[in-house]
């Protein structure tokens, strides 16, 4: 499906006002932003979805770094999508690419709604890793912050 149809019919489904002109749009819900943005070059056959998670504590960096590596192990906790580090401004950012032409208004849908469950999952992670006791003498063993049962779906 084209970009900027896709975009259309997605504004439509979801009940907002969306213009894929420019070759990214954002939109908000339940206080995360997400961009889908026109990607693959000249071709422009990619969809390119992420989030902004903010930047990590500093003071937990090392076992949030573990856990979003150990996630990112064949997409386990992370709905199919990965995270990775803005070196700009060192934010912590989730994000997936689909290719256009197996989309269509129903499966683009679908992949937001994962999208969206992963952020709410990870941010209770997050939350989580945020407030465990900080014992600089320790490193959290391998799952330490596991992720929850039932989050994986086939």
């Amino acid at each position: 499906m084209e970009y900027k149809t896709l975009v259309r019919e997605l504004g439509e489904k979801l009940g907002l006002e969306l213009d894929g002109a420019l070759g990214a749009v954002g939109l908000e819900i339940e206080g995360v932003s997400v961009v889908l943005q026109l990607a693959g070059g000249a071709r422009g056959d990619i969809l390119f979805t992420h989030a902004d998670l903010g930047l990590p504590p500093p003071e937990r960096r090392d076992a949030l770094g573990r856990a979003v590596l150990e996630a990112n192990f064949l997409y386990q906790g992370t709905g199919g999508a990965s995270f990775a580090l803005n070196p700009a401004d060192g934010h912590l950012h989730l994000q997936r690419y689909d290719w256009l032409d197996r989309l269509d208004v129903d499966a683009a849908v679908a992949m937001l709604q994962r999208f969206f469950g992963t952020i709410s999952s990870w941010r209770t992670i997050v939350a989580d890793i945020q407030h465990a006791p900080v014992d600089p003498e320790t490193v959290p063993p391998p799952g330490a912050f596991a992720i929850p049962d039932g989050f994986l779906q086939a």
